[in-house]
């Protein structure tokens, strides 16, 4: 009996750390799924807002520069509460930080969507992740 209950406690002791560990990589993006998609390199870029919109706006790089443009795929779920949100970073392999021009506006107008942010980088740089608010995006498999 002693060892049926020990091995319960145990067996319920273990299934609490799963649920909690479950819980601390829980999607930092509440009920907004997103997934890096593709990063390509372009000497210019549209500078759109994120669903995309009516802001058509187009850049150029400079001497030794190049847009480093990170595609996003997102999904809305009934669980997103809309609220302003930062603008997406980028981070290269020795972890400096690059920001973009895109901004995100009226996130949760559709339920599936998706976004390029361009980011000005010298050229031949490598990305490791991207932010979107508090969720980190691993790019270096996309990033060729």
């Amino acid at each position: 009996m002693t060892k049926t209950l020990t091995g319960f406690s145990m067996a319920a002791l273990l299934a609490v750390a799963l649920s909690a560990q479950t819980a601390g990589s829980a999607q930092p993006l509440a009920g907004l799924d997103a997934t890096a998609t593709k990063v390509e390199r372009a000497a210019s870029a549209s500078l759109r807002d994120c669903p995309p919109g009516t802001n058509t706006v187009n850049a150029v790089t400079r001497p030794g520069e190049q847009f480093v443009l990170v595609t996003v795929a997102f999904k809305v779920s009934p669980a997103f509460k809309a609220s302003p949100m930062k603008r997406p970073t980028v981070t290269d392999a020795s972890d400096k930080r690059y920001n973009t021009a895109s901004t995100f506006v009226d996130v949760g107008s559709v339920p599936e969507y998706s976004c390029t942010f361009p980011f000005r980088v010298p050229e031949g740089t490598k990305l490791k992740a991207m932010q979107i608010e508090s969720a980190s995006l691993d790019l270096s498999s996309l990033d060729k």
